[in-house]
């Protein structure tokens, strides 16, 4: 058995919060269309600042991981062999999208070395790489770098639910990315808030957030049960015409778009000159 079928096979299943994810690279098409090449599943910096259901307490990643008891707490590197790396690049060749997603339902910033090299082995396929990061770990210069030499595109998640210091470091780091010469986006999970104190300290937030270009509006689903919106912080609508997740979402204003991937007029930042053949 050699070195990288060791990384594959000899591992721990489970902790105490249920399996692990498998450290096998995969490149599959979500149920909204999205070719999901994540280096890394699960998040185990953004359980430890949110433990109480991770980011925003309502983190999607987090609650279909629970669902099927996959401890998400525990960041799990996807590696690959020359093998295997043969068939993510033909499935990731063969979508029908231009670019391809890392940061599903894990952070890539829990081991960016191995994010590059992913990148780096997918550069044949002619599709551009998008890259979905909270910055819980910053890149590199190097690494940066690198990412721009292969026309990455960094999405930064934040939102007016971040404390102050959060979105400081997070858009300080977007502007190294956009330094770098890399496309850098704005990518705000939003919510209708209430006519609240505390709702209105993330209300302004999110208005300055949402200045920022690009930007992508990205709406937080949670229930209505959830004590935010029970105390009129958050409001919540049931949408019928959601794709992915819960009905129960919180929009800020009636044209932000829920469907699929392949229609989706943002297409996660990257150019319409590159998009073109993933928005027909």
């Amino acid at each position: 058995m050699t070195a990288n079928q060791l990384q594959f096979f000899d591992y721990k299943t489970t902790t105490d919060r249920g399996r692990l994810y498998r450290p096998m690279l995969t490149a599959r098409e979500n149920g909204k269309g999205c070719m999901d090449v994540d280096t890394v599943k699960g998040c185990t910096l953004g359980m430890q600042a949110y433990p109480n259901g991770g980011c925003y307490g309502r983190c999607y990643a987090n609650t279909d991981a629970s669902r099927y008891r996959v401890d998400f707490a525990t960041s799990v590197t996807r590696r690959y062999t020359r093998d295997s790396i043969v068939k993510v690049f033909c499935d990731v060749r063969d979508h029908y999208a231009t670019w391809y997603r890392i940061g599903v339902s894990g952070d890539p910033c829990h081991n960016w070395n191995h994010t590059v090299n992913v990148c780096k082995e997918l550069a044949g396929t002619g599709k551009v790489p998008v890259i979905i990061t909270k910055h819980w770990r910053a890149l590199t210069g190097p690494q940066l770098d690198d990412l721009a030499k292969l026309g990455a595109v960094i999405n930064t998640s934040v939102s007016g639910l971040d404390t102050d210091a959060e979105l400081e470091h997070r858009l300080a780091e977007m502007d190294r990315v956009e330094r770098a010469g890399m496309v850098s986006v704005c990518r705000v999970i939003t919510c209708e808030y209430g006519d609240t104190e505390w709702g209105n300290q993330c209300r302004h937030k999110q208005e300055y957030l949402l200045t920022l270009d690009p930007v992508i509006d990205n709406p937080l689903r949670l229930p209505a049960c959830d004590p935010r919106v029970v105390s009129g912080d958050i409001l919540v609508s049931k949408v019928d015409h959601a794709v992915g997740g819960g009905k129960s979402v919180s929009l800020h204003a009636p044209d932000i778009y829920l469907g699929t991937c392949k229609e989706c007029p943002d297409q996660c930042g990257v150019p319409v000159n590159k998009s073109q053949k993933g928005s027909q």
